[in-house]
């Protein structure tokens, strides 16, 4: 979805900022506004005398947290920006191993307006959790425990990491938003462990549920279907032929040597 400007784009409303393709003119030294945006997320606050330029390079500074996202190695979370609001972003987490393992857990993350200063940014689960740190009203993640001060240096990314560590170590020392479930792992631990079973088992039936927000970003899964994914899991299983394993590319030295064409036949 490409934006466009309109009359409507000059209002404070931060909700929608338009597509992630808009541009920004470059700087004079030649800096991409790409670059541009990296290096101002650590840089100290400057002045801004247009407006609908700072408004812009927000949400470059958005995309260049995405890209450092995408960088890191993160096991069984998948992320992505909401196509309608780079404010908005939407996950699903895959638990591998823990008290938690098996379950499949959607959250999203809401940027503060005046990012990537502010309050640390806010995650709220759809899923419903049985978990210490997870406001059983509301859903919202008790975030102070990782970041007690969101800081300018602070990413994403690493909020993100976060979120897969409250599942795999319960600290009993930490702050609980869910006193029922902190109680309960006190002093019934196998008690809590069957809450928290029942919990992953109802997320589990509810992968394949039909999403609550009408975005084409929002991450969606569909059952197996025999004709469609067939082929595509015989390609992956199926040993390739010779052929199919010979390396593709041009070669810079001489068939059979290791003789380079740059330089001259030895005589």
């Amino acid at each position: 979805m490409s934006g466009t400007k309109s009359e409507d784009s000059k209002n404070d409303n931060l909700n929608r900022q338009g597509s992630f393709r808009k541009l920004v003119p470059g700087s004079s030294n030649g800096d991409s506004p790409l670059s541009m945006s990296v290096k101002m997320i650590d840089r100290p606050i400057v002045s801004q005398t247009n407006k609908q330029h700072a408004i812009f390079l927000q949400e470059y500074n958005i995309i260049s947290e995405y890209k450092m996202l995408c960088s890191q190695d993160l096991k069984g979370i998948y992320v992505m920006p909401s196509s309608l609001n780079s404010f908005l972003w939407f996950g699903v987490q895959f638990i591998r191993q823990g008290i938690y393992k098996g379950g499949v857990f959607r959250f999203t993350i809401t940027l503060p307006p005046n990012f990537p200063l502010g309050d640390c940014p806010k995650v709220v689960f759809e899923t419903q959790v049985f978990h210490p740190l997870i406001n059983p009203e509301n859903g919202e993640l008790c975030t102070s425990w990782g970041f007690p001060e969101w800081r300018r240096n602070n990413r994403i990314w690493q909020l993100i990491q976060y979120i897969t560590k409250v599942f795999i170590k319960l600290d009993t020392k930490m702050t609980p938003i869910n006193q029922e479930a902190s109680s309960l792992q006190e002093s019934n631990l196998e008690a809590f462990r069957e809450r928290v079973k029942t919990c992953v088992k109802t997320s589990v039936n509810q992968v394949f549920d039909p999403p609550i927000i009408d975005d084409p970003h929002y991450i969606t899964f569909t059952r197996y279907v025999n004709e469609v994914h067939d082929p595509t899991k015989r390609e992956i299983y199926e040993p390739k032929s010779e052929d199919e394993n010979k390396l593709l590319g041009l070669s810079w030295v001489q068939p059979g040597s290791l003789q380079p064409f740059s330089k001259p036949e030895a005589r």
